[in-house]
Parts: C-alpha cells; structure tokens; sequence
C-alpha cells in the first residue's frame, strides 16, 4: 500500500510546479530566514570546523568563500544554519525543514543560473514531502528517540532536487532510495555539535542522492515498501496510513522562530513573559515556587537540567524560563557560554519544576497540542497554547525584519566586510529566481 506514497512523491516532483502568491513569499521568508540565521551561526565553531574541513574549490558560500563541492556547500550552509537552533521548525513532523533544504537547493542550483528559476517550486515540493513523511511517520517516530530533521530530510531534500534538476520518474525513485540509505540522527546528540552535523549530513545526503541519480545510480523503486523505510524507522504507534497521507504544497505551515533555541521552549518562554508582566516591577517574590505543567511529549528534546555552555542552555527548559523571567527577553546573548553561569538565572532556575503530563488517549501528531500553564505562587499564572511564530501565532513581518537585522548584525561583529541587509538580499535573491531585486 504504502508504494502510493512513492508514485504520488515521485508525481508532485516531476511534474510542473507553479506557486500561488502566499506560498512564494513564503517561501522567499524561509531562504532568507535560513540564511541569515546560517550567517549568525558562522562563527560558532562547529560551522568554523565544517567549513574548515570542506574549504577549497568553486562551490560559493554565502560568506564570499567556497566550498570543495556542492555537497560541501550544503553541508556547510546546513551546519551554521542550525548551530544557534534559531532556524524554521514545522510541528505536525517535529522536523527543521528549511535548513536541510535551503542549503542543498542553493548547493545544486549554483552549478547553473538557468536553475535559479526552478528554486522556489522545488522548495515547495521538498516541504511537502517533508511533511507527508513526518505525518505516516507519526509522533512515535520522535519520541522514540530520532532527529526527524535528518532522519526525513534527506529524502524531502531529495525530492526537491529531483525536481530541480527536472529527473524523470525512474531517476526521483533512485534519488529517493539513496537519499532513504543515508537518514538517521539522535535526539541523544541535541545540545552538542553533532545536532547541527546531523542537519548537515542531511542536506550533503540530499545532494550526493540526487545527483548520482542523475548519473545513472540506481537504488530500490519503492524504499517505502515492506522491510523499507517505514518499517525501520516507524516507532510502535504508527502515523498516518502512508497509502493516503496527504502530500500538498503549503507553505503557511512552517513556524518561524523568535527565540534562539529549541523550539519545544518557545511556549515555556512566552508563558514566562506573560506572567512576568502580571508582577510588581516584573520580579518574582523570593520565595514563590514557580510551576510549570507542559503536554505529554514536550520534555523529550529537553533532557537538559544543568547547562555547562551555552549550546546545552538551548535544550534546558529551566534556563530559557528563568532568563525570560529575569529580562523579559531572550536572545543570541543569552546562549554565549559564561551567559548560562549568570547568579540570578541560576537562582531562579532552582525555583522552577517543570511536570509533564501523562498521555492520555491516542498518541498525539506532532508537537502542536495541549497548552504550556506557568504559575508563579499565587501571583501569575498564564497559559500558552499557541507557539509563537506559528501558523496560530505567526511572526509579523517587522519581527522577520528586525530578526534578520540582528542575524546579520551578530554575523558582522566579527567579519572583515560588513554585510547589510540589502546586500544580503542581493547575494540570495538572484539564485532563487528573483532577479536583481533587493528590497
């Protein structure tokens, strides 16, 4: 049954694709959300150890320098684009879907400026296909322990290429196995460097898939098949059914990220900073216990109780509720080494107990349901259930704005040749089909 799934991927991505306006601005927002969160993670040494290790050759970055090959560049753009965690997210398939597939798009269509055209469509398509995945795959899937960003991301990156590169249908079924060969990531790797590595395996993954697809490289014409895909990396509830999971462009359900860290915190956050505005002056009393009840599922990605750097401050809901408690903000400052050692964060971090409920009924899909409740005492007490950035609560276009500013203003702190925001559009927008505009 589930060989439906692979004609109707196989379908989307070789057939014509034509974006309705929605859908294409959405989809510029995400290139340049990615990139720009790519260039504020440059300098984190992971992405300086990538681009270290794949330096050399004609492959351009977005820096002015170049990569070995396009799986290089890809590689590179999806390491830095995920090292501050501040890139998209999608919550049905607890997936970063842009990051994997902005940067192996770019990677292959620099070969050709004929492709810049095709960019966008194929984008689409690979979000698309990142999304069915995630659906048959189910909530199982993440809680049993993988990184759904390159566990899936390979396969939708490939997807996307194959439409790039305009493959037939025998060739996108290849792509698809090689691309299926390659998945994989832990949830045990998240708050070191190897989680934004897991994003740039996926991306290189992709790219090494599609284009010896296109050389002739074979793999199996339906991976999704019995003993395929679904059946290794399914956990014991299963997602949709994979025969009639649907597979449609949509580019308005992809969540932007307003804070610089896993965004499981984002709720934590906004809860902290709807309560601290219900405080004289903004100060919690000194001796209110600050209690914390998040849905079943939310505290997977959290394992985080006692952060040592800033990387691990990322997936420790403690930390980002007692900074946006203390500042009423929370930002890339806040995710710099000495920052998770500050005094009055760790005060506050001693009086927060965070319960997860129990499951109760069906397995949930995704990430998006119930409601984070934050109560300080019995003096606050607020309830999030929408994420921000997200479809339900989505990021307005000065929060965009004013996020790629400080993105690029975090990358020019330590760059020889300032970049601004119009010179940032400039590089990006002619290689995804929009011409010399810079707006």
């Amino acid at each position: 049954m589930a060989r439906e799934l692979i004609d109707r991927i196989c379908g989307l991505a070789t057939r014509p694709c034509s974006l309705g306006t929605e859908d294409r601005a959405e989809a510029v927002i995400a290139f340049e959300d990615t990139m720009a969160v790519a260039l504020a993670g440059w300098r984190e040494p992971v992405a300086e150890a990538a681009r270290a290790l794949c330096a050399g050759g004609s492959a351009p970055l977005v820096d002015g320098s170049s990569a070995s090959s396009a799986e290089h560049a890809a590689f590179v753009h999806a390491v830095a684009g995920h090292a501050l965690d501040y890139d998209d997210v999608h919550l049905v398939s607890v997936t970063h879907p842009s990051v994997v597939i902005v940067p192996a798009l770019l990677a292959v269509a620099a070969r050709s400026p004929d492709l810049a055209k095709r960019v966008l469509p194929s984008f689409a398509v690979g979000v698309a296909v990142n999304i069915a995945l995630g659906r048959a795959l189910g909530f199982s899937h993440y809680d049993k322990g993988w990184h759904a960003t390159s566990t899936i991301g390979p396969i939708a990156g490939a997807a996307a290429l194959a439409h790039l590169l305009g493959l037939d249908d025998t060739r996108t079924r290849h792509a698809v196995a090689l691309a299926a060969a390659q998945c994989g990531g832990l949830q045990r790797n998240f708050g070191a460097m190897a989680k934004p590595v897991q994003a740039g395996n996926a991306a290189a993954a992709a790219v090494r898939a599609a284009l010896l697809a296109e050389r002739g490289v074979t793999g199996d014409d339906d991976i999704f098949g019995p003993r395929g895909y679904f059946a290794l990396y399914g956990g014991p509830v299963p997602g949709e059914d994979p025969a009639s999971v649907a597979i449609e462009i949509d580019m308005r359900s992809l969540s932007r990220k307003l804070y610089p860290c896993c965004y499981i915190t984002h709720r934590l956050i906004a809860a902290a900073l709807d309560a601290r505005r219900q405080l004289p002056g903004g100060a919690a009393p000194a001796s209110a216990r600050i209690d914390v009840r998040v849905p079943y599922g939310m505290m997977r990605p959290l394992h985080v109780t006692d952060p040592r750097s800033g990387l691990e401050g990322k997936f420790c809901a403690a930390y980002t509720i007692a900074t946006a408690l203390h500042q009423g903000s929370v930002g890339l400052a806040d995710f710099d080494d000495a920052a998770v050692s500050r005094p009055a964060i760790r005060a506050l971090m001693e009086k927060i107990t965070v319960t997860e409920e129990e499951l109760k009924g069906e397995m949930p899909i995704g990430i998006d349901h119930g409601a984070v409740v934050l109560e300080i005492g019995s003096v606050a007490k607020a309830t999030v259930t929408a994420y921000p950035g997200s479809p339900s609560r989505p990021a307005s276009e000065a929060e965009m704005t004013a996020k790629l500013e400080d993105c690029l203003a975090f990358y020019n702190r330590g760059a020889a040749a300032k970049l601004s925001l119009r010179g940032f559009r400039d590089w990006l927008h002619p290689r995804i089909g929009l011409g010399d505009r810079a707006a």
